[in-house]
């Protein structure tokens, strides 16, 4: 095979924003010109999930928002302006599908804020409302001095500095939650509400994921003004400023190894691209069974083979970005805030999810669970909302896409119709009348864009057997191979960049922990 490229000091696969990271943390912590990098990107920009793409004139953000960024931009070197949601920062609209009674509850920023104005709302719950905020709270700081890789030593380590996570470790979030003995219904459904951002259930998502998300969040939530594009440009510049290099419209098909070492990747050219350390941030079933092989792990690591025969991926979506009119004042109507969530309660998330795992679509008139931003209101630009439904599961979307377009057509078209009933009739009114452009995406388009198997919109979801210390490791059985894996979002993929190069440069940039400190 042919080779036109001089050795690097190390290659990434995939350019969305854990790509990204990668590469400009090796080009902030190596001379570029002995030790060269490159990212490869099959798609003809960087970003991944993490971007904005026009239609007909509107600019549609595929991201919602960010918690505060600011000691790992800082740290890359990024500035980017963003704007941080005031007052309020989330809406739940909790609906009762029999009466269409709704009850909106708007949840100020702030962590003091929240705490005080939870205290004061349901005061007969106030006092495990407080003991379970500080208790979250006091394991959430307790990630800052957690290890990525964890030997004996470091395990005893983390029964003194962080006994909460160690203590809860394995739980659910519903079996977390439940040991404060809050019964107030509402309260239940704000804090499994950051449960479900994990697009898994409460009892099925690992208590320390939706407790992360709730103490950054509240720490601040932010916005790109310019779009969320702007933080894959930003970084890309950075990082080509650096030296580092970035091929687009390139594919690897295969990750090249002897001896049980990785020796670089081959492209769909027939290419061949050598380097002694390669970080793939590409769907784990991709990499680990069609690149590297399920027969060549068995051999390595017969554990590590079998947890990615059968690693668990995310949900994948229904995405609604639809282009409005200017006749409609958004602003009025309380959408310039982080997120606007349409649920009908209590158990629904949980049934939704049991019709996912079958392969099915659970949301009917009587159960729903929807998500509303309008990026328009900060990003300007002509108006707009974005609406994002889980759970969906791939099922036949992309052998109906494939085989029968029209079908296709019809289907995503009859839930998009379906959907924006629901986001009219509890919060848009007369929306319908105001749409100019629609644009729909679905598990296939997800399947397609990313290369994921199953869609997945998430990477691997965090159960409990399938997060922290039992997730698929990081360090693969195949030395100098790397598969960054924290958990989903602008932050988690972020600071995987910055952990797998810890990794490589042995503790040079955190110490060997799982969380950046200045």
């Amino acid at each position: 095979m042919k080779q036109t490229h001089d050795k690097k000091g190390l290659i990434v696969i995939g350019g969305g924003i854990t790509g990204l990271s990668t590469g400009l943390t090796w080009a902030l912590n190596q001379d570029v010109k002995d030790n060269p990098v490159l990212i490869i990107e099959k798609e003809p920009k960087t970003g991944g999930y993490v971007t904005s793409y026009e239609r007909e004139g509107f600019i549609f953000d595929t991201c919602q928002m960010i918690p505060n960024l600011s000691d790992i931009l800082g740290y890359l070197g990024i500035d980017i302006d963003l704007k941080k949601f005031k007052g309020y920062y989330m809406r739940i609209f909790l609906v009762n599908p029999d009466t269409d009674e709704v009850k909106i509850i708007e949840l100020p920023s702030g962590v003091e804020t929240f705490k005080k104005w939870l205290m004061e709302t349901y005061p007969r719950e106030a006092d495990q409302i407080e003991k379970f905020l500080d208790y979250s709270r006091s394991m959430y700081l307790e990630l800052f001095d957690l290890k990525v890789e964890m030997g004996i030593a470091d395990i005893l380590k983390a029964l003194v500095k962080c006994p909460k996570i160690v203590f809860n470790g394995t739980k659910t979030f519903h079996n977390y939650f439940s040991k404060f003995k809050i019964s107030e219904p509402e309260v239940k459904e704000i804090f499994n509400v950051f449960a479900e951002f994990s697009a898994l259930p409460s009892e099925r998502v690992a208590a320390v994921v939706p407790i992360s998300a709730m103490n950054s969040l509240l720490d601040g939530t932010f916005r790109p003004t310019k779009g969320f594009i702007e933080l894959p440009k930003k970084i890309e510049e950075r990082y080509k400023s650096l030296g580092g290099e970035l091929m687009l419209n390139t594919k690897v098909i295969d990750i090249l190894m002897e001896n049980g070492q990785v020796k670089g990747v081959k492209l769909e050219s027939g290419e061949e691209i050598y380097s002694d350390y390669v970080v793939t941030t590409i769907d784990p079933k991709v990499a680990m069974i069609d690149m590297v092989g399920l027969e060549t792990l068995r051999d390595l690591d017969a554990k590590y083979a079998k947890k990615a025969e059968y690693v668990k991926m995310s949900t994948s979506s229904i995405n609604l970005s639809i282009g409005l009119d200017d006749k409609i004042d958004l602003a009025a109507l309380g959408l310039d805030c982080g997120y606007n969530v349409i649920t009908t309660g209590e158990d629904s998330y949980d049934r939704l999810f049991d019709a996912y795992e079958k392969g099915e679509i659970g949301f009917t008139d009587k159960r729903f669970h929807i998500g509303v931003v309008c990026p328009s209101l900060t990003t300007g630009g002509k108006p707009n909302i974005t609406v994002r439904i889980t759970p969906m599961a791939l099922a036949d979307w992309e052998e109906l896409r494939e085989n029968d377009y029209a079908k296709y057509k019809e289907r995503k078209e009859k839930w998009a119709d379906f959907f924006i009933n629901k986001v009219e009739k509890y919060l848009i009114p007369n929306l319908r009348e105001h749409i100019v452009v629609l644009d729909i995406s679905t598990p296939a388009t997800y399947a397609r864009y990313s290369g994921s198997p199953t869609g997945a919109i998430y990477d691997m979801a965090p159960y409990t057997d399938n997060f922290g210390r039992t997730r698929l490791k990081m360090r693969t059985p195949v030395k100098g191979l790397f598969q960054p894996k924290f958990v989903h979002g602008v932050f988690g993929c972020l600071l995987a960049g910055m952990q797998v190069n810890d990794m490589i440069l042995e503790g040079k940039i955190m110490n060997g922990n799982a969380r950046y400190k200045v």
